[in-house]
């Protein structure tokens, strides 16, 4: 079977990563093509097919393996991180030369929304690059984890990931503050690996009912299955509006109902149509307190919410559904079948 090396140091590789690779891997197979992971340059041949996921990684190939048929997987907009993030313009002009570089060397690239699509013919109109959507997922609906006993009466609340800016942590524990007010029963819990900021946060916000736990990531689905409501609070910004934010699924698939703002452009579309999911126009924490309560007020039942949840995988969410057109993308942009 022919290969594709998968050039990516295993710092950029995660559970995320892998579940998305695990999809290009069997669209790629369906060619006659094995997707190998191959972290050391000096091991990819001078002429034969590269997948990147890093900008980086892909300006390492240009310059080292210039012959080579180069595609990216375009996970996030690197300038504008950089930009949003430290502040500085010097980062964003070093990422967006790179960036540029790249995709005019790449044979296609694919992207996780319609949204991206948009913002990179926006930003190189006369690049003529094929791409391809196929938007960020991690998991399956598990149906016992919508069946616990109360899981739909309990006002608990659950945060999983990261602390970094756009996760807007102080926006959600002062949400939750005011739906503690609300509903004193309330309970919130953040499943994250940086204890020691979520205890500072806590402790300057002083937002009550508030717990701090870790779980493995293969332990995730079945630590999320005990909790109502996730949050998933973003600003207004570029990128976030490409997004399409892993805990989205992780939240769904384990029958948690995401309280979540419209700044991912294309979940704000294409899941529109399932309930329950609480939509937010604001991070004001009053407002956010009232959407909840509103969608509280409702009785649910696991079964209809499970019907919901596996309709929005069906129909958007499920990368099973998108390999016809992966295989598409990958033949008409250069890669022959073996």
């Amino acid at each position: 079977m022919a290969e594709v090396h998968l050039f990516a140091p295993p710092a950029q590789l995660n559970d995320a990563t892998r579940h998305y690779l695990a999809s290009l891997g069997g669209a790629l197979e369906e060619l006659g093509h094995r997707l190998v992971h191959t972290p050391d340059l000096s091991a990819i041949p001078h002429q034969g097919n590269v997948l990147t996921v890093e900008t980086k990684s892909a300006a390492w190939i240009g310059l080292r393996r210039p012959r080579v048929k180069l595609w990216q997987w375009l996970q996030g907009l690197y300038p504008e991180e950089a930009r949003w993030q430290f502040d500085s313009r010097l980062r964003e002009f070093v990422w967006n030369r790179l960036e540029g570089w790249t995709l005019a060397r790449s044979q296609g690239a694919l992207m996780v929304s319609r949204a991206m699509q948009q913002h990179f013919a926006a930003k190189y109109p006369r690049l003529r690059l094929d791409s391809e959507v196929m938007p960020s997922v991690n998991a399956t609906p598990v149906p016992a984890a919508f069946r616990g006993a109360g899981k739909y009466e309990r006002p608990s609340f659950v945060y999983a990931g990261g602390l970094q800016r756009w996760q807007c942590m102080p926006a959600t524990l002062a949400a939750f503050a005011a739906i503690h007010r609300r509903l004193p029963e309330a309970t919130l819990t953040l499943l994250t690996a940086d204890h020691d900021g979520a205890s500072a946060l806590i402790r300057s916000l002083g937002t009550p009912a508030t717990t701090i736990a870790y779980v493995p990531v293969a332990e995730l689905p079945q630590a999320l299955a005990t909790f109502k409501y996730g949050f998933v609070l973003r600003e207004e910004h570029v990128v976030n509006r490409v997004a399409t934010p892993t805990k989205v699924s992780s939240y769904m698939a384990a029958g948690v109902i995401p309280v979540m703002t419209r700044a991912a452009q294309d979940f704000a579309q294409q899941l529109a149509p399932t309930a329950p999911i609480v939509w937010l126009d604001s991070l004001d924490a009053d407002h956010i307190a009232q959407r909840v309560l509103a969608q509280q007020a409702q009785r649910l039942a696991a079964e209809d919410v499970l019907a919901a949840y596996r309709s929005a995988f069906d129909r958007y969410l499920d990368h099973a559904a998108y390999r016809p057109a992966l295989r598409d993308f990958f033949l008409r942009t250069g890669l022959a079948a073996a």
